[in-house]
C-alpha cells in the first residue's frame, strides 16, 4: 500500500510538528482538533514552522503557500478521517482516551488505513484491542521538533502486521527519517533508558547531594551528551516526563517511582519551558 493522504489527530506541540513534516514532504494533511480554538492555534503553529523554514532558507515562499495548501484543518473526527491513508493520533498520554479515539477512528477510517499513536510509553497492544484491525495499528513514536529529529520508534504490537511495519517504514522514509524497531513494552528503547537518567538525576538533587547545574554540567562535559538532563526535562515537559515514569513505575516495580522532587514541580505547575519555569527559569 503507498500512503498518500495522512490525517493527524491533535495539533499539540507534537500534532503540528508531524503535520508540518508531511505536509513540507509532500503528503496531503488532514488536522483535527476537538475544538476551533484549539484547532486555530495549531493551524497558527504550522505556519509559523513554515514562515521560519522560509526565514532559513528550508524552502522558497512559493514552496511554503504549496506546503500550507496540502494543510487542511477541521474539527469532524469523521471528516479527517475520511479517505485517508494514514492516521497519526497525538492527543493527551491517558490511555482511555486513545483507546477510546481508536475505537472511533477503527469505525470512520477507510478499511485500508493505518492507526498510528504517537505515544512514548503507551501500549499499543492495548489500544489495538479497542479496534477491529489490530494488525493494522502501530506505534510511530516521534522526537520533539518532529520536523527535525531524525529517530522515529517503530512500535510493533502483538498483532502488527509485518506489512503494516513496512509500509510505514516506507513511510517515514520518504519523511527521511531513521527508525528503530521495538516489540511493544512500557517506554520503548529511548525512554526506558533516558527517564532513569532523570529520575536518578532528580534524587540526587532531592537528597540536597548536588545542584540542578551541577549534574547538567557533568553530564554534558562528562559523557558529551548536547544537554543534561534537566534542561532535557524542561525542553519535554516534566508533566510528559512524569506520565512515562509513572508508565514506567506501574510496569516495571519500583526501580521507575519517580522522584518527589519531580512530582513537587508538576504539582506545582512548573512543567518546564511551556510554562517558563521548571527545574530552570526562562
Amino acid at each position: 500500500m503507498e500512503i498518500k493522504k495522512v490525517a493527524v489527530i491533535g495539533a499539540g506541540t507534537m500534532g503540528s510538528g508531524i503535520a508540518y513534516l508531511c505536509a513540507w514532504k509532500g503528503f496531503e494533511v488532514k488536522v483535527c482538533e476537538v475544538n476551533e480554538g484549539l484547532l486555530k492555534k495549531g493551524l497558527a503553529r504550522i505556519r509559523e514552522y513554515i514562515v521560519s523554514g522560509v526565514s532559513r532558507g528550508k524552502m522558497s515562499p512559493k514552496d511554503a503557500e504549496t506546503v500550507m495548501n496540502k494543510v487542511k484543518g477541521t474539527t469532524d473526527l469523521a471528516e479527517a478521517a475520511k479517505d485517508v491513508d494514514l492516521v497519526i493520533e497525538a492527543v493527551f498520554e491517558d490511555i482511555n482516551i486513545k483507546k477510546t479515539l481508536f475505537t472511533q477512528l477503527d469505525t470512520r477510517c477507510p478499511p485500508h488505513a493505518i492507526l498510528a499513536s504517537n505515544t512514548s510509553a503507551l501500549s499499543i497492544t492495548e489500544m489495538a484491542s479497542a479496534t477491529k484491525r489490530p494488525e493494522k495499528i502501530i506505534g510511530l513514536h516521534f522526537f520533539n521538533p518532529a520536523y527535525t529529529m531524525k529517530l522515529v520508534e517503530v512500535v510493533m504490537g502483538e498483532k502488527t502486521s509485518e506489512e503494516t511495519r513496512q509500509t510505514a517504514e516506507r513511510f517515514l522514509k520518504t519523511l527521511e527519517k531513521e527508525t528503530v524497531v521495538v516489540k511493544d513494552s512500557a517506554g520503548f528503547i529511548v525512554n526506558r533508558i533516558v527517564l532513569p537518567m532523570l529520575n536518578e538525576a532528580a534524587c540526587l538533587v532531592y537528597e540536597g547531594k548536588t545542584t540542578v547545574e551541577n549534574v547538567d554540567k557533568a553530564i554534558t562535559l562528562g559523557m558529551n551528551f548536547p544537554a543534561g538532563p534537566f534542561r532535557l526535562a524542561d525542553f519535554v515537559g516534566l508533566d510528559v516526563a512524569l506520565a512515562v515514569l509513572k508508565r514506567l513505575n506501574e510496569a516495571f516495580g519500583d526501580k521507575f517511582k519517580p522522584c518527589p522532587l519531580l512530582i513537587e514541580k508538576v504539582n506545582a505547575g512548573h512543567l518546564g519551558l511551556k510554562t517558563r519555569k521548571g527545574f530552570y527559569e526562562y
